[in-house]
């Protein structure tokens, strides 16, 4: 079943706005009601969305959540006024100490779930004593299962393993730095939707094949794509018969996109009643990752 998901990501880097947090609270509300405007169900916050450029300290502007004080106020306002999600960087405090961490806010206001930076960078952890998170955290969501990923994070390939295993569909990663292709590579690598927000060009939206959908530039700081997160990849190999028997029974009620190079089907359901999983359970269609753990198997009984 068609799966369709709207995603805006903001990418603001606080130029121009005073070095108070009530001034850059008014510049960050007047993005989200714009973004707003699209109908997302999901707004993305860069790392540290408000700070940038200021210099302050860290046990100043952690929260203690839930109730937090100023920031997570007023992200659970806008999330319960527009009923959407939004997912946000800020710092956080609890007993044990200080974490970089990216709230997620639900459709009315409350908070779904906390993700804690994995991977601080060094100086952040011997020089600033902030934590390191647990690793990967899946929040089911009304449309989707989500996670996170905060900026250096997205170096380590264990972390995307660990969502991978968990069954994310959707990374969103907040982020002071672009990464550039990493992201498409590692959309492809783990055939997952991302979607990342920086605090100033190339923000971007992409899909399992690694195509970017949106990104943002100088002159557009708020980018939004649907998604359709009722797809899978699949490899040729093997299918292109089934694949051509499920679009002449489906016929517009599914998409069937070729990565020529790449050697792969997306896969994607806009039947209202079938899903993708039952399409290729029906068909006996073989996905990328069940073909490939049966060249391990088949190679593993060739062994000398």
């Amino acid at each position: 079943m068609s799966r369709l998901v709207g995603v805006s990501s903001l990418s603001f880097d606080n130029a121009g706005v005073e070095k108070k947090i009530d001034k850059r609270i008014k510049a960050w509300e007047n993005l989200i009601d714009t973004a707003s405007l699209d109908k997302p169900d999901i707004i993305l916050l860069p790392e540290h969305f408000l700070f940038t450029g200021m210099v302050y300290k860290k046990t100043d502007v952690a929260e203690l959540l839930p109730g937090g004080k100023p920031i997570t106020k007023f992200l659970s306002r806008k999330a319960r006024q527009h009923k959407i999600h939004i997912f946000a960087s800020y710092y956080r405090k609890d007993k044990k100490g200080i974490y970089n961490s990216a709230v997620l806010f639900g459709r009315k206001g409350k908070i779904v779930g906390v993700y804690d930076k994995t991977f601080p960078v060094v100086e952040e952890m011997s020089k600033d004593g902030i934590l390191p998170g647990k690793g990967a955290k899946v929040f089911p969501t009304d449309f989707g299962r989500i996670g996170a990923m905060i900026c250096f994070d997205f170096n380590f390939r264990e972390l995307f393993a660990g969502y991978k295993s968990k069954g994310v569909e959707l990374i969103c990663f907040l982020s002071a730095f672009r990464a550039g292709f990493m992201i498409p590579a590692a959309a492809f690598e783990n055939q997952v939707f991302i979607a990342s927000s920086t605090p100033g060009e190339n923000s971007v939206i992409v899909d399992p094949l690694g195509r970017t959908l949106a990104e943002s530039s100088m002159y557009g700081k708020i980018i939004f794509s649907k998604i359709n997160l009722d797809s899978k990849v699949i490899h040729i190999d093997y299918n292109q018969q089934k694949m051509a028997n499920l679009k002449k029974k489906y016929k517009e009620y599914v998409r069937v996109e070729v990565a020529s190079p790449e050697a792969v089907y997306f896969l994607s359901s806009f039947h209202p009643k079938k899903s993708v999983e039952e399409m290729i359970k029906e068909f006996k269609i073989e996905t990328f990752d069940e073909y490939l753990n049966r060249a391990r198997k088949e190679r593993k009984k060739h062994l000398l």
